[in-house]
C-alpha cells in the first residue's frame, strides 16, 4: 500500500492551516498576567537601521522578525517602540553581533554610553529563558481554531471547500414562478461565502467552467518528463517556474500519470501531508494585508484524478470569474499537453535587448509567459507586434528565440463567451453570498442530481471580539493544564489556584460560543 494517496480533490479546510488568526500569544499572555521579558544591554551603538544584542542575549529571550521592541536609554528614556525584521549577523569592530533591523530615526540617541536597553515586548518567544514559548502557545491557537470552527459550524477565517457537488433546484411556488428573474438556484452547504473558485456544470461527458478561468494539464508519457517545465503567470508580468525534481518545491514523475498528476497537484496547493513548499513568483511581490510574499498557492488552485480522468490537472485562477483570463501557462515538455485553453501563437521577427518582435500579439495575455523548445520568457506588457520588458524565465538566451512561440491562456466558458457573459444578476448566474445559493440565469446545467460541482471560500470577514475572547481563554486554559506555569502565572490577590483558574476560563468560553453555534433545521 502506498504511503501518499491520490485523493482527488483537496479537502475541506482553512485556507491558510498554519495562519494564527483568532487571537495571539500576547493576549493569552495579557490574559494570563504574564509580563514581557527582561530588557538587555545594547551591545554595540546602534546603526541607522538597527540594533546590534550579543548572541546569547539573541538565545536566551528571542527576537523574530515582526516583533515589537522598545528601545530605551538615558537620552530617550520613555523609549520608543520598533518593530524588528529577520536579524541577521553583522561584525562590529571586529566582532560579531546579531543585528535586529528596523528603522531608527535618531540612532544617536541609543548608544553604549547612553546605557542603551532592549525589551522585546512579545510575552512569549523562541528564546530559552522563559519556559513556554511562542511556537508551542501558536500550536494550541491553530488546535483552538480547528475546535471552534467545528463546535459552531462556521469559520471567521477563509475556509476553502474545494469540491461540493449539489443538485440543480428548478422548484418555484406556483404563485411566484412568474416572478422570478432566475431559471433555478444552488443551495450551497455552508453560508457567509467569500468567493466563488469555480462552478462546473456537468454536461454528460464533461464539466462546463462558469466561474473560474481554467486549463487541464495531462501528464502522458512520464518516462520523458525529466527535466520538464511547466511556467505559470497570474497576470501582472511575474511567473513562477515548476520544475520536475525530488526537492520540496518541485513535483516528481515517479510511478505513472496519475501519480506525477497528484504531485503536481500537490505542489501547486502546498500540500502540508507530503511537505510541499511554496512556489514563489518572479518577480516577487505582496498585496494588501500581507507581509509575505504571493506565492502559486495563493493565485491558483488545482485538481488531479478528479472527474477529469486520471493523469489530468484542472487548473484554475482564484481571480474572480473574467479576471483570470488574463493568466498564461506554457511547458517545456511534448508529452505535457494543455487544454481547455487558449493557445496563442505568433511568429518571431526579432529581438531587440528586451523586446521581442512578432507578427501579431492578438489574442495573447496583456502579460504573461511564452515559451520556445527548452526556452521560455516572461514579458511586461504589449503592444500589436511585440512583447516587451522581456525576461528569460528558463532556457537560453533571450537573443537565440526565433520561429514560433506559443503560450495558453486561461479559458472561463460563459454563454456567448466573455464579451457578453458574466457574473451579475441578469448575466449568466449570481451568489447570495451571505445565504450561500447561487441563482442561474442564463447558463445552468441540463441535469437536476449532482449536476453542479462548487469550489468556493467561506468564511465571517470580520472577527467578533466575542470570537477572540473565547480563543484566548481556551488557549490560556490548556496552558494552565499542560505544566505548572506557577513561576510565571500569578494567582492574584484572591488567590484563585490554576486549575480552577482553566476550568473558569473554559467554562466561560464554551458559553461564548454556545451562542455562535449554527444548527441546520429541515423542515
Amino acid at each position: 500500500m502506498p504511503v501518499v494517496f491520490s485523493p482527488g480533490e483537496p479537502e475541506t479546510r482553512p485556507l491558510e492551516p498554519s495562519a494564527v488568526v483568532y487571537t495571539t500569544g500576547n493576549k493569552v499572555g495579557e490574559l494570563l498576567g504574564i509580563a514581557a521579558g527582561e530588557p538587555v544591554i545594547a551591545a554595540a551603538n546602534s546603526a541607522s537601521t538597527g540594533f546590534y544584542i550579543t548572541g546569547t542575549d539573541f538565545r536566551e529571550h528571542g527576537f523574530e522578525s515582526g516583533d515589537t521592541i522598545l528601545v530605551f536609554s538615558d537620552l530617550d528614556p520613555l523609549g520608543t517602540e520598533f518593530t524588528i525584521t529577520t536579524p541577521v549577523v553583522e561584525d562590529v569592530s571586529g566582532t560579531k553581533y546579531v543585528k535586529l533591523p528596523t528603522t531608527v530615526s535618531t540612532h544617536s540617541n541609543y548608544t553604549t554610553t547612553a546605557n542603551t536597553e532592549i525589551q522585546n515586548l512579545t510575552i512569549f518567544t523562541n528564546g530559552k529563558s522563559r519556559g513556554v514559548k511562542k511556537s508551542i502557545v501558536e500550536d494550541h491557537i491553530r488546535r483552538i481554531q480547528d475546535r471552534i470552527d467545528n463546535y459552531t459550524h462556521n469559520a471567521w477565517r477563509p475556509y476553502l471547500v474545494a469540491a461540493e457537488y449539489i443538485n440543480f433546484d428548478t422548484y418555484k411556488p406556483y404563485r411566484r414562478r412568474y416572478f422570478t428573474d432566475y431559471v433555478g438556484t444552488a443551495p450551497l452547504l455552508f453560508r457567509n461565502v467569500q468567493q466563488i473558485l469555480r462552478i462546473e456544470l456537468w454536461q454528460g461527458d464533461d464539466y462546463r467552467e462558469i466561474c473560474g478561468a481554467e486549463a487541464r494539464i495531462e501528464f502522458n508519457d512520464v518516462s520523458n518528463l525529466a527535466s520538464a517545465k511547466i511556467v505559470i503567470s497570474p497576470g501582472n508580468g511575474s511567473a513562477a517556474l515548476l520544475s520536475q525534481g525530488t526537492g520540496t518545491g518541485q513535483w516528481r514523475d515517479d510511478f505513472d500519470a496519475t501519480t506525477v498528476a497528484q504531485n503536481f497537484a500537490d505542489l501547486i496547493n502546498k500540500e502540508d501531508r507530503v511537505s510541499k513548499a511554496a512556489v514563489e513568483f518572479s518577480p516577487a511581490f505582496t498585496l494588501e494585508g500581507s507581509t509575505s510574499n504571493v506565492a502559486v498557492h495563493n493565485e491558483f488552485l488545482a485538481s488531479a484524478n478528479s472527474d477529469y480522468g486520471t493523469g489530468v490537472v484542472k487548473l484554475t485562477s482564484m481571480r474572480a470569474v473574467k479576471a483570470g483570463e488574463k493568466c498564461s501557462i506554457v511547458s517545456t515538455s511534448s508529452d505535457i499537453t494543455i487544454d481547455q485553453a487558449q493557445l496563442n501563437k505568433a511568429n518571431v521577427t526579432s529581438v531587440v535587448s528586451t523586446t521581442v518582435n512578432v507578427d501579431s500579439t492578438t489574442n495573447f495575455a496583456p502579460t504573461g509567459v511564452c515559451v520556445k523548445g527548452d526556452t521560455v520568457f516572461r514579458y511586461t506588457g504589449t503592444t500589436a507586434t511585440s512583447f516587451t520588458g522581456c525576461v528569460v524565465v528558463t532556457g537560453s538566451a533571450l537573443s537565440d528565440i526565433s520561429g514560433e512561440i506559443t503560450q495558453h491562456s486561461l479559458l472561463l466558458d460563459l454563454q456567448g463567451g466573455s464579451a457578453s457573459g458574466d457574473s451579475a444578476r441578469l448575466r449568466d448566474w449570481w451568489l447570495d453570498h451571505e445565504m450561500g445559493i447561487i441563482y442561474f440565469n442564463n447558463s445552468y446545467p441540463f441535469f437536476e442530481y449532482n449536476a453542479i460541482k462548487v469550489s468556493y471560500i467561506y468564511g465571517e470577514r470580520y472577527l467578533e471580539k466575542a470570537i477572540e475572547e473565547a480563543a484566548t481563554k481556551l488557549v490560556a486554559s490548556e496552558l494552565l493544564m499542560s505544566d505548572d506555569r506557577s513561576v510565571l502565572i500569578p494567582e492574584g490577590s484572591q488567590n484563585i489556584d490554576l486549575g480552577s483558574k482553566a476550568q473558569l476560563f473554559r467554562r466561560e468560553a464554551m458559553d461564548i460560543l454556545a451562542r455562535y453555534k449554527e444548527v441546520v433545521v429541515f423542515a
